[in-house]
């Protein structure tokens, strides 16, 4: 038991290279045993075929001479016999029912039982000497019952299935060592992109992701092993550089308004014990940025999640046209008739999705046009139905956005103009978690805009069927 144990041990710790070689080599004595065993039994299944035949050529004389005699046919005589080939090892012995031998070939000394049944070829082993033969039983007026026994003698080809049998098994313990040495230099072989890319992975850590498999040969699974490790590396290589862009552009965010509050909190403990002006100042100011610290956190929190696969989608189906009427209502609540907004075009349609996600889509449109619009400037979010899919288009009127930049602004942290989206309280987060709610819903969204003509924001999203 521990003898198996061990074994199985040492196969599980074994190199892919020496599996490989014992496994070829164990297929490759398999298929030749199975083979070779299959042409010795033809062998053996032909050997026997042609000696029946001999018998049956034999029986064929003998019984021909007996018949075409008259009635006094002498079966001691060896005429009888004369024409049974002998030089193919074959035997005949005529005897009475008594037992009396009547006549037999010169070299029929065998021992045999006349027995039923009579006419059947037969196989047996007399004295360590493999035997075919058929008894007949043949009635006459002379001798009444005749009983013919006739042998073939099997040795001779045994002695050549022995000799066959030592010649396969030296050719199969040479095949089986040509197979060890030809399966261990093959699988070395095929295993050497194996091989690069353990080295190619020893030299990748994540301050270092510039090592790529050089990738060449025939478009085989090893071939396509190395393109996914080298698009692997690519995915890890761009998610760290957004990773660590993420943390200064966080760092970079908090960093401000931390600042801010520390500035105010050192004058609160220099003159706001005594100055009313500066304690206001310096408490609205701590207000307002610690505000804006947990804003950011927030998104920071949800972007994380999304990141991570944590963040909770809870799809349904919903009337979007709906949502969007709701949408409209509370905007005109919180922006107090500051904008026009409006829903032009707001089709009937229900889409499956997550119903939360959607709405704090729409409102982070919504909050954003609300920013960039001056006051009485307009806002529109309608919905479109085009063939199993609907379009959502939230436009305004507001300053719009340079054509080289407008790629850029669904970017983490990005925002057009620094010091505007500070004053209007924006840290380049929100159209990211819009991307991400429509990546999420295997939907599409763009930007269309003109500097000073207005902004829209599509997005495309499929129709629950």
């Amino acid at each position: 038991m521990n003898f198996k144990i061990m074994n199985s041990k040492i196969i599980k710790s074994a190199k892919i290279s020496f599996k490989l070689t014992i496994a070829y080599a164990v297929m490759f004595s398999l298929v030749l045993l199975i083979l070779n065993a299959s042409i010795l039994y033809g062998v053996k299944y032909y050997l026997y075929d042609q000696a029946n035949k001999q018998i049956e050529d034999v029986k064929t004389i003998v019984l021909n001479k007996v018949m075409s005699r008259n009635e006094h046919v002498d079966l001691s005589d060896k005429e009888v016999i004369s024409d049974v080939p002998f030089k193919q090892d074959i035997s005949i012995k005529v005897l009475q029912k008594d037992g009396k031998v009547l006549n037999k070939s010169n070299e029929f000394n065998y021992n045999i039982a006349i027995k039923e049944p009579f006419d059947k070829i037969k196989k047996v082993k007399d004295d360590d000497k493999h035997l075919v033969y058929k008894n007949l039983k043949i009635e006459t007026k002379e001798y009444g019952s005749v009983y013919i026994q006739i042998v073939k003698y099997m040795d001779n080809e045994y002695d050549f299935m022995k000799i066959l049998f030592v010649l396969i098994a030296i050719a199969d313990f040479i095949g089986m060592i040509a197979s060890i040495i030809l399966g261990y230099s093959i699988s070395k072989k095929m295993l050497k992109p194996i091989d690069q890319i353990t080295k190619a992975a020893d030299n990748i850590s994540i301050n270092n992701l510039k090592g790529r498999i050089e990738v060449t040969g025939p478009d085989d699974e090893l071939k396509r092993l190395g393109n996914t490790f080298n698009k692997m590396i690519d995915r890890l290589q761009e998610s760290f550089s957004r990773q660590v862009q993420f943390v200064s552009d966080a760092s970079h965010e908090l960093r401000t308004p931390i600042a801010v509050i520390q500035g105010y909190a050192n004058l609160l403990d220099r003159w706001g014990k005594d100055d009313r002006e500066a304690l206001e100042k310096s408490i609205y100011a701590i207000k307002i940025e610690a505000s804006n610290m947990e804003s950011l956190v927030e998104k920071l929190l949800y972007l994380a999640k999304g990141d991570s696969g944590n963040q909770k989608i809870e799809k349904k189906n919903f009337w979007l046209n709906d949502l969007i009427n709701e949408v409209v209502r509370e905007s005109r609540l919180i922006d107090d008739n500051r904008h026009i907004i409006s829903s032009d075009k707001n089709d009937t349609v229900s889409i499956y999705a997550d119903y939360k996600m959607i709405k704090q889509m729409s409102r982070i449109f919504i909050e954003n046009c609300i920013k960039f619009t001056p006051k009485q400037g307009r806002i529109d979010i309608s919905s479109e139905i085009q063939n199993k899919t609907v379009k959502i288009t939230v436009s305004d009127s507001g300053i719009g956005i340079p054509k080289e930049e407008i790629k850029s602004i669904f970017e983490r942290f990005y925002t057009v103009d620094k010091s505007r989206s500070k004053e209007r309280g924006g840290t380049g987060l929100g159209l990211s978690i819009a991307k991400w709610i429509v990546d999420i819903h295997g939907g599409r969204i763009y930007a269309e805009s003109e500097e000073g003509e207005g902004t829209k924001i599509i997005v495309i999203l499929e129709i629950a069927m």
